[in-house]
Formats: C-alpha cells, structure tokens, sequence
C-alpha cells in the first residue's frame, strides 16, 4: 500500500515538474520575442532619428545656399503674433527654434539630441552645458516663441487626446478636485507615457529614457535628501549630473542638490511608476534596512527584535526559584496560594469583560454615519489615501481583491494602492504583471531580508506612500464600498488626537462548517462589543490586523510597524496609547475569509498568541515606566488585553482536568484547593464566568446579524447563534495554539507562519465537482 502510494507520489510530482518545464519554456518563448520585438522597435527608432538628423543637415545646407529664405524665416520666428497665428512655425521645439535663427548649427543640435536621448534633460540646459548657448539667450526665445499650454490642450495638440474626453475629465475635476493628469489616466483616455511626454513638453524638459544602471549608484544622493526632493541621479559626470524627478524642481531646490553633487544639474521627468524602479535599483539597501532596523534603532524599548532581556531572564529565574522554593517548603500551601490568585484574576477579567460588553453596547461606543452625510461630502475636500495590501503566495485570490478595491467609493486619481509582493513570490509577479491594473495600483516588490513578516512588508511599502491617510487590507478582504468615506468623515469629526480608525472585520463564508462559524462569531463579539467598549474605557486598544486607517504623518514618527512583532497591530496600539494618541471604532465592516481547516487555524491562532506574549514582554521591560506612561487604568488595561489571550487558554486545561479528575475519582485533595470563599468563587467562575463568555459570543453575534438584517443584509443568518452553545469545543482548540505558540516564542520567535486563504474556493470546488460527479 505504502508503496504504491508513494509511485502515485511519485507520478504527481513528474506531472508538476512536467508543468513547471512547459511554463518555463513558454516562458522563455515569450522573452525571446519581446526582446526581438523590442529589437526591431529599437532599430525603426534609430532609423527615424536618422532620418530627421540628415533633414536638418539637408536643411542646413538649402538655407546656406538661399540666404534671403533664411533671413525671412527668421524674421517671421521673431514675431510672436505670427507664430500665434501660424501653424507649421508654431509647431517647432526649442532646438529647432535655435537651430533656424542661426544660433546653433545642425551638428551641434544633433549632438545636443543625442545627448538627451541617452541621459535626458531639457534641451536648454544640454545646449548651454556644450556651450552653444547662454542661459539669456535661451530665455529670450522661450520669452518670445512659446505659449505655454495647460496641459489638457497640451494632450489634445500632440493627438493623445480628444477634446471631448477632455471635458469629461475637466467635469469630472470640478466635482472631485485633483489635478487633471491623474483624473484623465483614472478614466483610462491616456496612458502614463502619453501624460509624462506632454508634461515634459509643457515645461521643456526632458524624459527619462535610457539610463546606465551602473552610472544610478556610483554617485547618488542620500537618501533622505533623495526621499525630500523626489530625485534620483541618474548620471554623474565631473562637469554635470542629470537627475529623474516626479515634478519640475524650482532653482532654490537644484541649487541644494548641485551643492550636495558639486557640479551643475540638469532634470528629466519620470513617471511615479519610473521613478519606483528607480528607488528599487539606487536605493534598496537603504528602504530595507529602515522598514527593518527604524524602530530597532530609535526605539528598542518599543522592538521585539529582542524576545528575552536579561533582566527579564532574570526576574523569571528568581521567580521561578522561589515557587520551587516555596513548593520544597510547604507545596499544599504553595499551590493553594498560586490557585487563589488564578480565581482572583479569572474574576476580575471576567467582571471585566462584562463591564466592556456593556459599555459596547452604548449607541456612541462607535462612529456612526447616514448615507446623506456620506453623500454630503465634497469630494475636492477628499485627500489621496494610500492602502497597502501585503501578501505572500496568495495568487489565487488576487483578481477578487481588485475587483473589491475598484468597488472603493472613492475618487479613483486619489487612490495610492500599493501591492506589496515578496521577491521570490514569482507566481503574483508574473501574474500582476500581465494583468491590466487600473490606474493607482502598483505592485511594490519586497526585497529578501530577515525577518521575513508582514509589518516589514508594510512599512516598506509605506516608506514612499503618497496618501494623506494610509489603510492595512489583507488579500482576502472585501470593505465595505463607503468604508474610506466614513474614515475620512471620522477623523473630520474626532479631535486631533485621534490618529487611528479601526474598521470592524467579519467573515463572509461563516456557513462553510462549524470552524468558520465559531470564528465569526467570535468576531462579531470583538469587533461589535468588546472593541467598542474598550474604545469606551478609554484604555489600550489592540487593533485588527487589517482595516486600521492612519494618519500616515503620525504613524511615521512613531516608527510604523515592528517587522520582528508578529501580532504588530496589537502592539501599534499600545504605542499610540503611550503618546497620548487615541484610537475609535467606525461603524463599517470588512469581510475576510475564516479559516476552514483545523491545521490552517491553529497555525494563524498561535501566530497571533504568540504576537500577544511578545508584545506583554516588550512593553513589561520596565513596569514602573510603563506604568507612568499608561496611567493606572491604562496599565491595568494593557496587563488584561495582553495577558488574558494567552493565559487563559493554557491555564484552562488545568482546572478542566481538575473537574473531571473530581467526578471521575472524588479524590479529597481536590477541593482542598478551593477552601473558604474561594470554592463559591470558583463555582460562579465556573457556572457564571462560563455563561457570560458564551452568552457574549450569542449576543454579539445577535448583534451583527440584527443590525444587517436592519440594513436589508443578509448574508449572515440569525441561525448562526445556537452555535455559540458549542464554544467549548473552540476553547480546547485555542488552548492546543497556545501551547505551541508559547513553543515558538522560545524556539523561533520572529517566524510568521503562513495563513493560507482561498479555502472558501477549493471547498467550493469540490463541492460542485461532487454534486457533477453525483449528476453523471
């Protein structure tokens, strides 16, 4: 059997490799005919260059030889209101204009042409670099010759643009504000290379074309001064250096770049997308190592890079030689003592959990908006809002996460959608790449580096994010149209303190089986009552790991994510507890898919367990500072957020082992454990504490439904609250994830265990593929 099994094993295998080798030579195929592709397009550009550089010289040559068409040619290029007028004249570059006043000769504006092909820069700048031309002189004919043309015209003049298209866009401005390139590359009627040609045009510049990659690092521009003024070298030579910007640089500003250079600059223009190669290339070393190394460097109090300090190694020796001590003394007692302060702490964080609960229910516990205040809003007041969504290995899902993000309710020229993808995820590469992406995604790929995790992803795709706001979504989610509206709308209404806008999560495949029911209706508990109602007491919030919207100002002087934290969020909230920055729930929601395989879960439930132990052990370095930090209630706050997660789920296989080891055996040391009081204690942690822990995922669940059902949704059905009588068996399995998370914060605390997601696909899958076998 085994062995058969393993020639199965064995011929599956042969098949994938089979697979992989086809696509690879198809693969191949397709390189080696964009290359020649790109090879003839190359050569019929050469061609077309030569051709217009010998009708200059041919040009040359007639106007030498008739002296007086020369001279009324350039009496007519010296009347502006002719060249208003006419059409041919009027349609001549700045070269041209020089090169028919006599001012430069054809040699030395095909020289000037060749110069800009390959390294880029205005036109003007290369002739006076060569000393054919003063900068008065340059001047004196742009003075004279040119009308500069709004951009709009612009396009329209050069053919990439119809006029109609054109009023559409310019309606469509005055409605949402932005600047009209974006608007009409969101609208599909130009594309970027069409856009950034007649924004060079406009302000007579060049554009970036070829460039030597060697050239990008041997001189290049600290990285900060870089990141400051959005330019890159792109060539460097002892008497001029070329630099690539997004937009044109005013002279105060190429002043301060030429000083850091020590020689004159010239600029080219350079798409946002461009110019992301670009960092890519010159500055990979420099963005890895800060969205690695910032928070480690400037704060290492608030870095997990460290898992145990010494003085915490420590503590939990001493601490663990005097339980032993106490036990080799009078162990009865001793454990007695460690009993009552567990039904102490079970007590308190049960009262606790209740008083949230209540408190989550108050109608303000979160914002709230009609759909006529969302309707109200002038979109010219809409900032551009970056979202980042970080993913590994999850191709599957990448054609629905666009079509959620394109259902955004939001001015598409002011959406920054970064796609952050890992180097060697070649699959989602591959498959962006060839996918048509709407205008504001960009897929940003993630060097190698350790640690490999999801907060190291984001901060680096948010290092050059371009939004006022920025947004956490995971591949799999599904926000509600309206939801960057609300936030938006929520920050207007809260004071300045408020940096962060948590969005409520729930699942939208909770009917898959009984796993992914217990998980939704564990959401609905967080995210409906419990969250609100810690927003409430006003004590830290650990936030969701997706649909926290942020001032990204803010968010980056208090160092982003900790990439070596694997629960970041959690920890993010405790951080801008300690500012003095507060945090608010918006009554909108984003659906992800709950994990359907027991396997699956345990590995994203321990991932997030251990995430909590990190975070408590990072900020528990010294209590007595961070107890001034947060504040007493705060303090306290942060010790039940942080500690009942893990705690709990490994202290409870001990006391159920008590209950049944009584019934089955009645042995009378047990309720020698419980004396006094603290039996009646435990018996309502055990009748009371049990009721209201279920009885919260039913009314939070209750919750979610009555209020879809109120908005005429109803993909969540109210038959999913009896399930909650059977959260028990979900205890056990939080309890088997605590475990082993506690296992790999000692063995490998900086790992991010993959979640994989698309389940809600292959069940589908099968499902069908059942009921059509069933049909035949």
């Amino acid at each position: 059997m085994i062995v058969k099994n393993m020639k199965e094993i064995n011929k599956r295998i042969d098949m994938i490799k089979k697979r992989i080798n086809d696509k690879k030579g198809l693969l191949n195929d397709l390189t080696a005919q964009i290359d020649e592709i790109e090879r003839k397009n190359q050569q019929q550009i050469n061609l077309l260059e030569q051709q217009i550089y010998s009708s200059y010289e041919r040009m040359e040559q007639k106007l030498v030889c008739n002296k007086e068409k020369w001279y009324n040619l350039k009496q007519k290029l010296q009347k502006k209101d002719t060249l208003q007028t006419g059409t041919t004249l009027n349609n001549l570059r700045l070269g041209e204009r020089l090169f028919l006043l006599e001012i430069i000769s054809a040699d030395q504006l095909i020289k000037t042409l060749d110069e800009q092909a390959v390294h880029g820069g205005r036109i003007g700048d290369i002739l006076v670099h060569f000393g054919y031309v003063n900068e008065e002189q340059i001047q004196r004919i742009v003075d004279q010759s040119f009308t500069r043309l709004l951009l709009g015209e612009q396009l329209v003049k050069a053919g990439y643009l119809e006029h109609k298209n054109l009023e559409k866009a310019l309606r469509y401005q005055e409605e949402t504000g932005g600047d009209i390139g974006s608007i009409l590359l969101s609208m599909g009627f130009i594309t970027q290379d069409q856009l950034y040609e007649a924004l060079a045009a406009q302000n007579q510049m060049g554009r970036l074309t070829v460039y030597d990659k060697q050239d990008l690092i041997k001189k290049k521009l600290p990285e900060k001064i870089a990141r400051v003024y959005r330019a890159i070298v792109i060539r460097h030579s002892v008497d001029q250096s070329s630099i690539a910007v997004e937009s044109l640089l005013k002279q105060e500003d190429l002043l301060i770049i030429s000083e850091f250079l020590d020689t004159p600059v010239s600029q080219c223009l350079a798409s946002p997308w461009e110019m992301e190669i670009l960092w890519e290339e010159v500055y990979q070393e420099e963005l890895l190592i800060e969205s690695t190394d910032k928070l480690k460097d400037e704060q290492p109090e608030n870095s997990a890079s460290e898992t145990f300090t010494f003085s915490q190694i420590i503590g939990m020796i001493l601490i663990g030689f005097i339980i032993a001590a106490s036990l080799l003394w009078n162990w009865f007692y001793t454990l007695i003592v460690i009993n009552i302060g567990i039904q102490l702490a079970y007590f308190t964080m049960s009262v606790t959990k209740f008083l949230m609960i209540l408190y989550g229910t108050r109608e303000k516990a979160q914002l709230r908006f009609n759909p006529e205040e969302i309707s109200a809003i002038h979109e010219k007041d809409l900032p551009i809002y970056t979202i980042l969504v970080p993913m590994y290995k999850e191709s599957k899902v990448i054609p629905q996460l666009i079509n959620h993000l394109k259902r955004l309710d939001y001015p598409r020229n002011k959406l920054d959608i970064r796609l952050l993808i890992e180097k060697d995820d070649l699959e989602a590469q591959e498959m962006l790449q060839a996918m048509n992406l709407p205008y504001g995604f960009q897929m940003i790929v993630i060097p190698d580096g350790t640690p490999k995790t999801k907060p190291k992803a984001c901060n680096y795709g948010l290092i050059r994010a371009r939004g006022e706001y920025v947004v956490i979504y995971d591949a799999e989610d599904r926000p509600d149209p309206d939801q960057l509206k609300k936030v938006y709308l929520s920050f207007k209404s809260s004071s300045e303190d408020t940096v962060c806008i948590q969005a409520k999560l729930n699942y939208f495949n909770s009917k898959q089986n009984l796993l992914t029911k217990f998980f939704t209706q564990e959401y609905s508990n967080w995210f409906e009552l419990l969250l609100p109602g810690i927003m409430q007491m006003k004590i830290p919030i650990p936030l969701g790991g997706t649909s926290n919207h942020f001032k990204i100002e803010v968010l980056k002087e208090l160092g982003a994510w900790d990439p070596y934290n694997v629960t970041e969020d959690a920890d993010l909230g405790i951080r801008l507890y300690k500012k003095r920055y507060t945090t608010k729930v918006v009554d909108s929601r984003t659906l992800e898919e709950a994990n359907s395989k027991y396997g699956n879960w345990i590995r994203q439930r321990s991932r997030w367990i251990k995430g909590y132990m990190q975070t408590w052990l990072v900020h528990m370095r010294r209590p007595i500072k961070l107890h001034r930090e947060l504040g007493v209630k705060g303090f306290w706050g942060a010790q039940f957020m942080l500690l009942s997660s893990p705690l709990l789920p490994m202290l409870n296989p001990i006391f159920w082992s008590l209950l049944v080891l009584w019934y089955a055996t009645h042995a009378g040391w047990i309720p020698a454990f419980f004396p006094g009081p603290i039996y009646y204690l435990a018996a309502a942690q055990l009748i009371l504490g049990n009721f209201l822990f279920i009885y919260s995922n039913m009314a939070g669940t209750y919750w979610v439904i009555h209020d879809l059902h109120r908005k005429k949704e109803n993909w969540l059905a109210y038959g999913l609250v009896k399930y909650a009588l059977l959260t028990p068996i979900y205890w056990i399995m939080m309890s088997l994830a605590s475990f082993k998370a506690l296992w790999q914060l000692i063995r490998k605390p900086f790992y991010w265990e993959k979640t994989e997601h698309g389940l809600d696909q292959h069940d589908q899958q099968n499902l069908a593929q059942t009921s059509n076998s069933k049909n035949f």
